[in-house]
């Protein structure tokens, strides 16, 4: 049975991908079109917001850096999250990196054998974040003008993961030992760091191509009243312009922008699930947790923006 259900769902898989790869030849213009705009999107917005971040955060990890903070806030941490002095890098760094990005760091982590599975799991489904580069300079300083506005978005997204870490310590975080090393120059370490973060870049903008083409041509057979929500839901980056382009009030704007930023969108989640193999994360249980997340960030936003008036 198990071997028919395998087998089974292969032929899907392949069925699937040969009506996709028919649709893809077929509405070639569309495909074109969209691919340049996710590559636009890519170059434009992604590469400069998150490429410096990355790289930084990287060499800041490789040199103990996080571990100056870990000290003084060891005893909050390891109180409110069950996160020990040694796994509280970690936590930054997940903090900084962003979503794809920060998966892909936890799991070289549980590849190496500095976190376990299961940490690394609880670490990947609760610490979801968009980068402070992209909420803070993107959609703060240049679409909507306010480095305040970024610096709140980004605060929600860090309040609503903290939440998520308190309602999961019961699954404890206990690094032993060293976390990191520093048997590298800082030249070494720039350039390992430098070309990771670039072949996760370049992970990522094959990956927004293919989602943005995809759902693309998907939507030429859906009504137009589904095509807005599914263009949201699928690429955040993309989804959180369009909300920012909404005839809407500003802070009603700022509480879905919120909720997607905690969502992630489709295409993160397809890369997150790529960049963690070895940390074995269930999509059943991400997606639950980003759905979690994005309501509470949507309360916090509400306490803010519109009871709080911070706006």
């Amino acid at each position: 049975m198990l071997f028919m259900g395998d087998h089974m769902q292969k032929r899907w898989l392949t069925v699937c991908l040969s009506i996709l790869f028919i649709l893809l030849l077929r509405h070639g213009s569309l495909n074109f079109e969209q691919s340049t705009k996710a590559l636009k999107l890519w170059f434009e917005t992604l590469v400069p917001s998150l490429f410096c971040m990355m790289v930084l955060v990287k060499v800041m990890f490789a040199f103990h850096a996080f571990d100056w903070l870990a000290k003084p806030l060891s005893w909050l941490c390891s109180r409110l999250f069950a996160i020990n002095e040694q796994g509280f890098p970690y936590l930054v760094a997940m903090m900084f990196l962003g979503f794809p990005a920060g998966a892909a760091f936890i799991n070289d982590a549980v590849v190496h054998h500095k976190l376990k599975p299961i940490e690394g799991q609880r670490l990947i489904n609760t610490c979801s974040f968009a980068t402070p580069g992209f909420v803070v300079l993107t959609l703060g300083s240049v679409i909507f003008q306010s480095v305040a506005i970024g610096m709140w978005l980004f605060l929600i997204q860090l309040c609503s993961g903290w939440i998520l870490l308190i309602f999961t310590r019961k699954q404890s975080i206990h690094v032993k030992g060293a976390i990191s090393s520093v048997d590298r120059s800082f030249l070494q370490a720039l350039g390992s760091a430098m070309l990771d973060s670039g072949k996760t870049l370049y992970m990522m903008g094959g990956y927004l191509m293919l989602c943005m083409s995809t759902t693309s041509i998907i939507l030429t057979f859906l009504p137009a009243l589904f095509q807005f929500p599914i263009r949201i839901l699928t690429e955040f980056s993309s989804g959180t312009m369009l909300l920012a382009a909404m005839e809407a009030p500003l802070a009603y704007q700022l509480i879905a922008i919120s909720m997607l930023l905690a969502f992630g969108g489709l295409c993160v989640h397809l890369q997150v699930l790529c960049f963690s193999e070895a940390t074995r994360v269930k999509y059943a249980h991400y997606l639950g947790f980003r759905i979690l997340q994005a309501i509470i960030a949507g309360i916090l936003a509400y306490v803010l923006f519109v009871l709080l008036h911070r706006v």
